[in-house]
This record gives C-alpha cells, structure tokens and sequence, in this order.
C-alpha cells in the first residue's frame, strides 16, 4: 500500500475536507452509502451502515401499505411497502350478465355469469346448450325421440296425417283444398199467375234446378193466408177502456198495449195507428207520435229508434176538435233508412192541447190497431 505524507492532527469547531476521508492503520475510504460510526469512548471511528431515522418519514398514501401494518417509514426497521388496488380505482363497473372476478393483487378477470343448464362456453364461444322451457307434442304429432324437444338434440317433428277428406255439398265448388261458392246460382225466378188461378209460369235462365210449373194453384182457396201486414196488433175489450190524455206525450193501457219491436226485412215500411178519439171539451188537439225502446221520439231514438236512418221526426196533429167531437184517427208514419236485419222498436203515444179528451177502445167503441207493412223502395 503507498504511503500518505501531510496528515495533520486538526482540533477545531469545522474541517472542510475536498477529498476523500480515510479510517483506520489500513487508511479505509470506505464504500458508497457508507456512514462513518463512533464504537465508543477511546474507540476508533469506522465505515458502517447507518441504524438511524432519517429526519422527515416517508407516510404511506391512497392504496399503499406497510407489511408491518405501519403507516410511516422513517427508515428505523426493515418494512416492505405494498400497492394495492380495488374495481372501483381501475374504473371498472359490470352489469349482469357480465361480472368482475377478484384474482388477488391487482388481478381482475372480466366474466359471463350465465346459466349453466342453458347455457355454456365451447371453444372460446357462447353456446345455447337447450332452450329453458321443452316443447312437448300435442294431438296427431310425433317426435322422432323422446316426447318432449328442448333443442339440446336434434330431432324430426311429423303431423299423423288422418287421411281426412272433404267434398263439396249443395252450392259448393272443391278446387283442391280451397271450398267456393258455386256461383251458376244467379239471377231471379219469376213466377206469373194465369187470372183463372188454375196454373203458373216459371222462368229464371241462371237459376239451376227451377221448380216446374205448379198445377191447379189457386189464391183464393182457403187454406191460404195472405196479409200484407208483417205486424198486426189489436187492442180491444169487451168494456169500454179509457186514456185519459194529458199535455205529455204519454201510453195508457190502450196505446201501452199496442207496441212491436221488429227485424227489418227492407229499408222502408209504414206504420199505422188506427184509434177512437174522445174529446168531450172543444177546441182540443190531439198529438201523436212513435217512440224508441226507451221512450225516446222515434226518429233520434238510439234504443233500437231511428237514429242514423234519415226518418223525419214522427210528432203529428191528428185530430182537432172545435167542439165536443168523437171520431176514429187513422195516422200513418212513414219510415225510411232501415239495416236490413237490425231490430227497431215502435211505440205509440198521444198526447192532448187540454185535458178533457180521451182514447177510446172496446165495449160499444171499435178496436184500437197498430200495424205495419213494407214499401216496395225507400222513399214511397
């Protein structure tokens, strides 16, 4: 080892030193970190490892930790500092079906979180392993296998054919599986009577399998009912009955007793009241009118009334008596606009310009009637 020259023995309050600090009979530099230890009283000094604090410590901040459980470092005791982490700080969120697996540390797996009857992972991908609710074979089907199909295997599905067949009846066409009507059946059939009543005449070119000329047909053979009324309704009893009529619309046991409710064969018909008014005052005026099943004028009446068919209202002055009359009225109201089919209700009522003026039927007076027929067009 070579020699130094120049070591000086220094007492003082401070050394500045611009090289290096040599320890020891072997004049030690020392190794880098290395701190210089006092071994106490009459001891020399030598190169160590420091065992002391440093002056500021280390604090330990969000998601870091001391293994001694220490929330500081300052350097006093070995320690292993720890980073530590959560879902939320990595800003991950799932909503189900997907899932956020913990693997330790700052280990996350992203997962399905599926239904392993239904469902399953084959080669890296999501398969349907069945469906959740089996489809099971009702009346005239078959399965290949098994009686219920849940998609799990494949399998054939067959109708029993039942060897139904079908055939067209009366006015009917089979065009394969396809049923139409058999559209010959057309036209009119008119049939004219000879004025003797003793034979017909039938024609209709498009009507199959016409009836053949009637014989020895007569109209006038008693067993024959012919009515032109499709309603008739009467009232009449062996006592005289009486309405007294008010300044109301209003039905007493004589109109009350004389109502029809109908299913319309044609779009127009009239409507006829034939009654015995009694007015025992003068100067009185007798009103009449139809109403609907509700008692609502017929005309505006929506309870199987008129509402919608164009009928004008049914209100009518049918008598005026400037003295002390008495004589049958015979009013006549004529209806138009009618569904074919739909049900329509009528019902007679009177009414009076001041009491003292009656209805009249039975006894020594005649029947009260109420009927109706049809027109041949709408608008007669």
């Amino acid at each position: 080892m070579s020699s130094f020259t120049g070591l000086t023995t220094l007492s003082g309050t401070s050394i500045e030193n611009s090289g290096e600090i040599r320890l020891g009979n072997d004049l030690n530099p020392g190794s880098i970190g290395q701190v210089i230890i006092s071994q106490g009283q009459a001891e020399a000094v030598i190169w160590g490892t420091s065992s002391g604090t440093i002056a500021n410590p280390l604090t330990m901040g969000t998601n870091l930790s001391l293994a001694s459980g220490n929330t500081s470092f300052n350097g006093a005791v070995a320690d292993t500092i720890n980073a530590s982490n959560t879902d939320t700080q990595l800003n991950l969120t799932a909503a189900l079906p997907i899932v956020i697996n913990d693997l330790g540390g700052l280990n996350r797996e992203v997962d399905i979180d599926i239904d392993s009857n239904t469902m399953g992972v084959s080669g890296g991908e999501l398969e349907v392993l069945k469906v959740p609710n089996a489809l099971t074979k009702g009346t005239n089907i078959t399965f290949s296998s098994g009686t219920t199909y849940d998609g799990s295997a494949a399998i054939t599905i067959n109708a029993i054919d039942n060897n139904t067949e079908y055939t067209a009846g009366t006015n009917l066409n089979l065009s394969g599986t396809t049923f139409n009507l058999d559209t010959s059946i057309s036209g009119m059939i008119n049939i004219s009577f000879l004025n003797d009543g003793t034979t017909t005449s039938i024609t209709g070119s498009n009507y199959p399998n016409k009836p053949t000329t009637g014989t020895n047909l007569k109209l006038t053979d008693t067993s024959n009912i012919i009515s032109p009324y499709f309603f008739h309704n009467v009232y009449g009893t062996a006592s005289t009955d009486f309405d007294s009529l008010t300044t109301s619309y209003a039905a007493g046991s004589i109109l009350g007793a004389l109502g029809a409710s109908i299913v319309a064969k044609q779009t127009a018909l009239c409507v006829e009241l034939i009654v015995y008014n009694y007015a025992i005052s003068s100067n009185r005026d007798t009103d009449m009118r139809l109403v609907d099943k509700g008692g609502t004028e017929w005309s505006i009446g929506s309870s199987e009334g008129g509402s919608g068919t164009g009928t004008i209202q049914t209100e009518r002055e049918v008598h005026r008596a400037d003295e002390t009359d008495r004589q049958i009225v015979h009013q006549t109201w004529s209806i138009t606009g009618l569904t074919v089919g739909s049900t329509y209700t009528f019902n007679p009522q009177a009414r009076t310009s001041a009491t003292s003026n009656f209805l009249a039927a039975g006894g020594s007076y005649p029947s009260a009637f109420f009927r109706g027929y049809y027109l041949p067009e709408a608008g007669i």
